[in-house]
């Protein structure tokens, strides 16, 4: 009977194992689905006039439950409160909220959000500073921790960035420090990045 015990917890923890690679493999087919929807030359954007604020507010307000987990407060500046960007609503909450992710996923404080001009910056102090090379983030399937001890894919910054670009807008990414640095330009009055 203990041997029958012993085979049923480890038959269980195979299967739990198994449902945990079929929910990490779903997972990745959804973000390689968003990123060739994001790469797709024909794809169709609603673009129009988008007050960025309240955009941004609901992409943090998704996340709640993962700032009070860790005990962070997003500090969040905004120069122009009533900034405009011509936008797809949708696409960028997407690209907000992809930024969030990466700053939850690998960040050691909590990120502040700053709007000067028509950049937006997200700002965080990560673990290891020499693991991030600044210059790949946007890259598909780039990891700056090269011994994957974060859950992800590689392809959430891709995916923004894409995004981004096909509104018209440009990211960008620096190392200052032990703070990583990520620039949301928005197209200024000639629908170019600012």
């Amino acid at each position: 009977r203990p041997q029958r015990d012993r085979f049923r917890v480890r038959g269980a923890r195979r299967v739990d194992a198994a449902i945990a690679r079929l929910d990490d493999m779903g997972g990745l087919l959804d973000q390689l689905f968003d990123y060739a929807r994001a790469n797709d030359p024909d794809i169709a954007l609603d673009v129009r006039p988008v007050a960025v604020k309240p955009v941004l507010a609901g992409a943090l307000l998704g996340q709640y439950p993962a700032f009070e987990q860790r005990g962070w407060e997003p500090s969040v500046r905004f120069q122009d409160e009533r900034l405009t960007a011509d936008a797809d609503p949708e696409a960028l909450a997407r690209v907000f909220e992809n930024l969030i992710d990466n700053a939850l996923r690998h960040g050691s404080s909590a990120p502040t959000i700053e709007q000067r001009g028509r950049t937006v910056t997200f700002a965080n102090e990560v673990a290891d500073p020499d693991a991030v090379d600044a210059s790949r983030l946007f890259e598909r399937f780039y990891r700056g921790d090269a011994s994957r001890s974060t859950p992800g894919t590689g392809l959430g910054l891709a995916v923004a960035a894409s995004l981004a670009n096909a509104m018209g807008m440009r990211l960008g990414a620096q190392m200052r420090g032990r703070e990583l640095l990520i620039e949301l330009a928005l197209p200024g009055e000639e629908g170019r990045p600012a």
